[in-house]
């Protein structure tokens, strides 16, 4: 085993290369290229930790430590040499993208099945596919079609079906314009359910609306964050007990803003009205 020269107060570089001729310090950048993508598309702590660690053990390394939550990522890797590489990734913000995840997961597991040189993987990452981008009709009609079927299906009539379903069209228009801002989700969904809330509110006066709230109910549904906490439950289950905390309040605090967004819509136009 090697021991990391000292110069000048601090320890050199080790020098060790892993398989495929790659140093330590490559490997951990692929590593954590991969798993920054993969929180960014939403993938869950454990699938995340699992694919750096299988990839740095595919190339050698004779222990890996990784630590991931939604918004941080650390790994360490000893080499056979004895030397670490330490690297940590601060996370922005993250979506919901299972089609690049997917495509993610399998460049992870050619990885580790082929343990092809460090340019070959760079290029492999540079060429995954975009997000798929659906026509505008296709996606306000996935709007349209989500928000009147549960009102129609928790008890709302076919006219409160389609005026949740005009609604929802507006909605799809906002997230196109105003979502791509970057604005904090919890005021982004209390902005848009209290928008929502009132268009509902002001049309109900008119006589139009047979059940108010099986409106607010289809349109609760554009918002709710279930993939979310499905996850959140998932990284608890898997012993992720952090980042599975971390996304379960997230998730609950994004209910909440919903909620009172039509709460306060409600509320404010009562007032108003009287």
């Amino acid at each position: 085993m090697s021991v990391p020269r000292h110069r000048n107060g601090y320890f050199m570089e080790c020098e060790a290369q892993l398989k495929s001729g790659m140093s330590g310090e490559q490997l951990l950048t692929l590593a954590m290229d991969m798993g920054e993508r993969m929180i960014i598309c939403g993938a869950e702590a454990n699938r995340v930790e699992d694919t750096i660690r299988r990839i740095c053990t595919a190339y050698g390394c004779i222990k890996v430590d990784v630590f991931s939550i939604t918004s941080y990522l650390s790994a360490t890797i000893t080499k056979p040499d004895g030397c670490h590489e330490t690297q940590t990734r601060r996370i922005h913000s993250y979506s919901h993208n299972l089609d690049k995840l997917e495509h993610l997961n399998a460049i992870s597991r050619y990885i580790c099945v082929n343990i092809p040189a460090y340019n070959d993987i760079e290029t492999e990452i540079s060429n995954i596919r975009p997000a798929r981008d659906f026509p505008w009709y296709m996606s306000i009609f996935g709007y349209i079609l989500s928000s009147s079927a549960f009102a129609v299906f928790f008890g709302g009539s076919i006219r409160d079906g389609l005026v949740a379903g005009a609604l929802s069209a507006l909605a799809y228009v906002i997230d196109m314009k105003i979502k791509p801002l970057g604005i904090n989700m919890l005021i982004y969904n209390f902005f848009c359910t209290f928008l929502l809330g009132v268009l509902a509110r002001c049309i109900g006066l008119t006589g139009v609306i047979d059940n108010l709230d099986k409106v607010f109910i289809g349109l609760v549904m554009l918002y709710i964050p279930g993939t979310q906490m499905t996850n959140s439950l998932r990284d608890i289950l898997c012993g992720d007990i952090m980042s599975g905390l971390l996304r379960l309040i997230e998730s609950v605090m994004l209910a909440i803003s919903i909620a009172l967004g039509f709460a306060t819509s409600v509320v404010a136009l009562n007032v108003f009205l009287h």
